[in-house]
């Protein structure tokens, strides 16, 4: 039985994802501990790969790439018992790095992996509110009150939603460890998984953001949590475990990992000018103080759209509205740097 299995994209990082999988595996080796390192060739063989793992008794299982790498892994154990998470970051973004305290430097992370501490964080469940989720039995808490006793969104005077049946999807349920994304964000964070010759990183989604700007059209939403309802015309609405996405856009700068609340961002439609000033603030989590911004939290938020939606997270692509999110407290084990 292995000790561990590191589950690498070749090509992350520019072919730099492999060469620190190597050194990975070579320092957990002459450690003294027995495993394999698996390179993937397509999407889907990281999930794949972890899950294959876990069924044959393996319960350290490292993602080394970028975001859409740790995706798949986590949704590869998420449901496994006892499993701890590894994390070597090799891309783009490194948020959920980032979140737990993970080094971006190589050497840093490997010895993360060699004497780190596993923690417990949170993890999140999305799935399309046709079919019945598999990853809680909560019941809903909704209130009339926002975060800290605040004053909820007013309703709008929209007619109530009447969600589709048409095209129902089989009972999926798909996990998350950083920020799910519905409007505006989702078609950036679209757009920025497509790349782009000109930039990588965090200028990257910049770029993207900007571009998008050009032809999005806001939908009509309505949201339902613990803070309450909003129902009117939505420019984003992020839902995260994690501060920040993009590599380091903080728009839900006092979230936490590990407090089993979503932070909600919701923000109106706003012109494009404020947009984009809005983009400068979200750097250090000026945005909130916008008139168009407000915060929540919440255990769960439905989301229902007067046309179908695709929602992301985590940089991909996860199911489409009406959905619900879910967190699941202490739902994933992950190692990270020992505090002194």
């Amino acid at each position: 039985m292995n000790d561990y299995i590191i589950i690498a994209n070749p090509i992350s990082g520019k072919g730099h994802a492999k060469n620190v999988a190597e050194q990975a595996h070579a320092a957990l080796t002459e450690s003294g501990k027995q495993g394999q390192l698996l390179l993937t060739a397509a999407s889907g063989d990281a999930k794949r790969f972890a899950e294959e793992a876990v069924s044959d008794g393996t319960r350290f299982i490292i993602a080394c790439g970028g975001d859409g790498t740790l995706h798949e892994v986590v949704n590869g154990i998420a449901t496994a018992p006892d499993v701890t998470l590894g994390v070597l970051p090799c891309g783009r973004g490194n948020d959920f790095a980032a979140a737990v305290g993970v080094p971006l430097k190589p050497e840093a992370a490997i010895a993360t992996l060699l004497s780190g501490t596993p923690i417990r964080v949170d993890l999140g469940c999305c799935y399309n509110s046709n079919q019945p989720s598999a990853a809680s039995n909560q019941e809903e808490t909704g209130t009339e009150e926002g975060k800290d006793g605040e004053a909820a969104p007013q309703p709008s005077s929209l007619p109530a939603f009447q969600p589709s049946t048409d095209n129902q999807q089989p009972t999926t349920n798909n996990y998350f460890t950083t920020i799910a994304t519905c409007g505006y964000d989702t078609e950036v964070s679209r757009r920025a998984a497509k790349g782009t010759p000109l930039f990588a990183g965090t200028a990257s989604y910049a770029y993207a953001a900007v571009e998008t700007l050009f032809y999005y059209d806001p939908p009509s939403v309505h949201l339902e949590g613990d803070f309450g309802t909003y129902e009117g015309p939505l420019l984003l609405a992020a839902t995260g475990i994690t501060s920040r996405y993009g590599g380091g856009f903080k728009i839900v700068p006092d979230a936490r990992i590990n407090d089993g609340l979503f932070d909600v961002c919701i923000i109106r439609p706003v012109s494009s000018v404020t947009v984009l000033r809005l983009l400068v603030t979200l750097f250090w989590g000026g945005h909130v103080k916008h008139p168009a911004v407000s915060i929540h939290q919440t255990q769960t938020l439905k989301i229902e759209t007067d046309t179908p939606m695709l929602l992301y997270a985590d940089g991909e692509p996860m199911c489409e509205t009406p959905a619900t999110i879910e967190i699941i407290k202490d739902g994933l084990t992950v190692m990270a740097p020992r505090t002194q």
